[in-house]
């Protein structure tokens, strides 16, 4: 297919698929060897189409050191959003067409952190296999900023996450929960006699503690470190994790005490464990994203729906 455009009274003609090879190599890391797999073609197919394209425009799109692409050069960072709009509008077309034909079946990706995979999706995920049992739901576990690119960029249909969803007007974000952060210590512990009680233990006494916490970027890590901050106090963070349930295993073995979001308090698999719960750190909200400009498959837009009345419903 070929995409005639008039610039400046020049006949310019770019073909989808340049910009199509534009889009996974950047997708991949600039890695062609690896895009050329995705593609099944060879990376030399690839080398061309790209070369194709920058004879068109005048202009390195990619930067090099020797024969290695190493990224974007700056008319190439400005054609980016404009190739991932085109895409975004070719798989509204084919969703519609997939719809069309059979609308319950296919495969719908959400991209999300651990501790929504984990903690809050499992309910959901078995409702919507319920209601779709053709639909192949693969759940892609990422950091937040990587979970808005995915769904900028189409890896993802659908992101969640608590922190960067909300930093890029590409995406429509629906509310889904808020949450705070607890405390959770050793019943044995000398902070556990204000169990359940809010902010029962102040920012010095729980800076006076080894703590255990998440590791930046993740599930309000950067509140955390900006209240002790703020507050002129420098705790020791023996150890940060991704996983709330390392957090609590270190915890329970009485290297420190742990931070970790209050859906992730596990009594059950925990039962040596008590919680604080505590609001110095903030209220947070975790958010459903798709990009705004184009529509995800109607199935999609059913497990959003499901996310949405999973708190309504407690």
């Amino acid at each position: 297919m070929a995409i005639d455009v008039v610039i400046n009274q020049k006949h310019l003609q770019i073909q989808l698929k340049q910009l199509e090879t534009v889009w996974h190599t950047v997708v991949n890391g600039y890695n062609l060897s690896q895009a050329a797999e995705l593609l099944h073609t060879s990376q030399s197919s690839l080398s061309k189409q790209i070369a194709a394209l920058e004879n068109q425009l005048k202009a390195d799109v990619f930067t090099r050191q020797g024969k290695r692409l190493t990224g974007l050069t700056p008319i190439g960072k400005s054609l980016l959003p404009h190739i991932e709009a085109i895409f975004a509008e070719i798989r509204t077309i084919e969703n519609l067409s997939l719809d069309f034909n059979n609308a319950q079946e296919g495969t719908l990706t959400v991209a999300t952190t651990h501790t929504q995979a984990r903690y809050v999706l499992p309910t959901i995920v078995k409702e919507f296999l319920q209601k779709f049992p053709k639909v192949n739901l693969v759940l892609q576990q990422a950091d937040p900023e990587t979970i808005a690119q995915m769904v900028i960029r189409g890896q993802a249909d659908i992101g969640i996450a608590t922190e960067s969803l909300l930093n890029n007007a590409v995406l429509r974000c629906h509310r889904y929960y808020d949450w705070s952060h607890v405390v959770i210590v050793p019943k044995d512990h000398e902070l556990a006699g204000v169990a359940g009680v809010m902010d029962g233990v102040d920012l010095p006494e729980l800076a006076s503690f080894p703590i255990i916490t998440y590791h930046g970027g993740f599930t309000g890590r950067s509140a955390i470190d900006k209240t002790f901050e703020q507050a002129g106090l420098q705790p020791k963070i023996v150890l940060a994790a991704l996983d709330s349930d390392v957090i609590s295993t270190y915890v329970s073995a009485g290297l420190g005490i742990g931070i970790i979001a209050e859906m992730a308090y596990e009594p059950t698999n925990y039962p040596d464990l008590v919680a604080i719960p505590v609001s110095h750190f903030g209220r947070f909200t975790s958010w459903i994203a798709v990009r705004d400009d184009s529509d995800i498959r109607k199935f999609g837009g059913e497990f959003i729906k499901l996310c949405q009345a999973q708190f309504d419903r407690r």
